[in-house]
């Protein structure tokens, strides 16, 4: 696939036929004092955009070619040779970019301007049908896919290499996110069986979003897959608990029940110990005054009266003597008698007394312990507490329980990790066998490589591949010394990087010449900060190279940059070769699309 011609229904537009060979843009300064912020803005560099989009690169609102005004009523043509008599023309505008019509024509340069018919209209560039999507059926019409498994838009990048592409010789502008997205293709490309690195980068992003998805279910869960042993321990501790309270519990339960007992059983004891009381308070003042007769003795003293009667001169008769003494000895004898009775009475009082006074004390503390029971206050309050506490314990248990369920599930999530880790395993095994056996085709390009950076630069420059610390391959570009075969920094300048972007895509070029693959490239600003010497010798190189393998060469360039050689005379380039000259004239006619913007 070579570029034949590209042009517009805007008049102000200069269109462009191509050879098939060597072509250079040329951008000249030729009114100096027209150096305003636009005087660079030639079309040259815009150009390779251009392209880009008539190869049905998809757009959004940002794209500059909507943000600018000037553009909205303009159409663009691209005709490109597939082989010989055989071309297709590519329409699209920019209002409707999501629009594309093709026409296929056995001639090269023609105007289809106006044409009116054509073999597709209006294709819808997010068609899900391969049969209207105009990526596929260019890429089908081209036989792009005879050559690799990747659509010619996975590659075309390389070969339209604008100024922001140089940075690196493998890893394009576009290509700002993950590797997966560039370096199976780029596999391919290099005789690589790109499928391996592809399930390779597929597995671990399997790997990532159930590590992802483990630690959001952790999360949400509240359990952790380390949790396994924790889970029964707590589970272990929470049902001892639950049975420790029950116990409680059901205490609480019995001694509830015993409480409307004790009610009964304290006045029971209330009224013993009151009729005890009195039967003590009885036997006590009985006991005091048994005690008190014995004390009182019948002193009833003779002498004592008959000298009384002497004393006041009064006779005491000797009958009336005896008299008394009878009547002591019978009151002795009474009183003898009574004391026998009094000290039994005594004796048994004190005796009941005792037994009494025993069951006072037992029933008294009977009482206290039953009082003690019916007047505790947190009773209630400690039986609620323990059942609120069952409550939460049997939460926690369920909760537990539950973990152990979500445990399972985390554990199905860890086993699905584990065998995509020996799965990964496996394709890292593979890859790097597969990678260690190498191709013959990556053998050519490498060679290739080597000896164009040798021709053009005069350094050697080596192409090779290595597995970095991820596991994942690099593939490398870069300059040796040649005495000593170890890298050096050259390839870190910036001419110098240009230049082994440029041999590289040269050797895929070369290498695919015999394929149904691209057949031109366009480098965009590549002679920046290059001595004259160098260039001509990649002037003459790629001339050679387009000449030996039919290979279409587009470069970009300022007039100034064009070299002159040792005797001071301006390289010769055919006006076949300069296939345009864009200038920034005040009247903006010498610019690409005829406005500055």
């Amino acid at each position: 696939m070579k570029l034949s011609r590209i042009y517009s229904n805007d008049k102000r537009f200069r269109p462009i036929k191509f050879n098939e060979g060597f072509n250079v843009i040329v951008g000249k300064i030729v009114d100096r004092s027209n150096l305003d912020t636009n005087s660079h803005n030639l079309g040259k560099s815009t150009l390779v955009e251009l392209i880009d989009f008539m190869l049905l690169k998809g757009i959004n609102k940002k794209h500059f070619f909507k943000e600018k005004s000037q553009f909205n009523e303009s159409i663009f043509f691209l005709e490109i040779k597939v082989s010989e008599s055989k071309y297709i023309t590519i329409k699209r505008s920019i209002e409707f970019s999501s629009k594309v019509s093709f026409k296929f024509h056995d001639k090269p340069y023609q105007d289809f301007t106006y044409d009116t018919w054509w073999d597709y209209v209006d294709l819808p560039m997010t068609s899900n049908d391969i049969h209207r999507n105009p990526v596929w059926i260019l890429n089908n019409y081209i036989k792009f896919n005879s050559v690799l498994p990747y659509s010619y838009r996975n590659y075309i990048s390389y070969f339209l290499r604008s100024q922001y592409d140089y940075d690196e010789v493998f890893k394009l502008s576009k290509y700002k996110g993950s590797d997966a997205l560039w370096k199976p293709m780029l596999a391919y490309l290099l005789g690589y069986n790109g499928e391996i690195l592809k399930r390779k980068y597929d597995v671990e992003q399997q790997i990532y979003q159930e590590e992802k998805l483990l630690v959001e279910m952790e999360k949400e869960l509240k359990v952790s897959i380390n949790d396994l042993n924790r889970i029964h321990s707590l589970l272990d501790i929470a049902e001892k608990k639950r049975d420790f309270v029950r116990d409680k519990i059901d205490s609480f339960d019995f001694y509830f029940r015993e409480r409307e007992l004790n009610k009964a059983l304290i006045e029971d004891i209330e009224s013993e110990i009151s009729r005890l009381n009195t039967l003590e308070y009885k036997l006590q003042y009985e006991i005091k005054e048994i005690t008190n007769a014995l004390e009182s003795q019948n002193n009833f003293d003779l002498k004592k009266i008959n000298k009384l009667f002497q004393q006041v001169g009064i006779y005491f008769p000797e009958q009336l003597s005896k008299s008394y003494k009878e009547l002591i000895d019978f009151n002795k004898k009474i009183t003898d008698e009574r004391n026998k009775y009094l000290y039994e009475n005594l004796k048994e009082n004190k005796s009941i007394l005792k037994e009494t006074l025993e069951k006072l004390d037992a029933l008294n503390v009977q009482r206290n312990d039953v009082l003690s029971v019916l007047k505790e206050k947190d009773s209630f309050a400690k039986f609620k507490k323990f059942q609120l506490e069952l409550v939460e314990i049997e939460n926690e248990i369920n909760n537990l329980l539950n973990k152990l369920d979500n445990y399972e599930a985390l554990q199905t999530i860890s086993m699905r990790i584990n065998s995509l880790n020996e799965d990964l395993i496996s394709i890292v095994s593979t890859l790097k066998a597969h990678l260690e056996e190498g191709n013959n085709l990556f053998r050519d390009i490498q060679a290739t490589f080597t000896s164009l950076a040798e021709r053009i630069l005069n350094e050697t420059a080596v192409l090779y591949h290595r597995i970095n610390n991820n596991s994942n391959v690099d593939f490398i570009a870069d300059i040796t010394s040649s005495d000593k075969g170890t890298l050096t920094s050259k390839a870190n300048g910036y001419s110098y990087r240009k230049m082994l972007c440029v041999c590289f895509d040269l050797a895929i070029l070369i290498n695919y010449s015999g394929t149904n693959f691209f057949k031109f490239v366009y480098h965009d600003g590549s002679l920046e900060a290059m001595g004259d010497t160098k260039i001509i010798t990649y002037f003459n190189t790629v001339k050679d190279i387009c000449k030996k393998y039919d290979i279409q060469y587009i470069l970009t360039t300022l007039d100034d940059h064009l070299p002159t050689d040792a005797s001071g005379r301006r390289y010769a380039l055919s006006e076949e070769e300069i296939v345009i000259t864009l200038d920034n004239r005040s009247d903006d006619s010498g610019r690409l699309f005829g406005f500055s913007f």
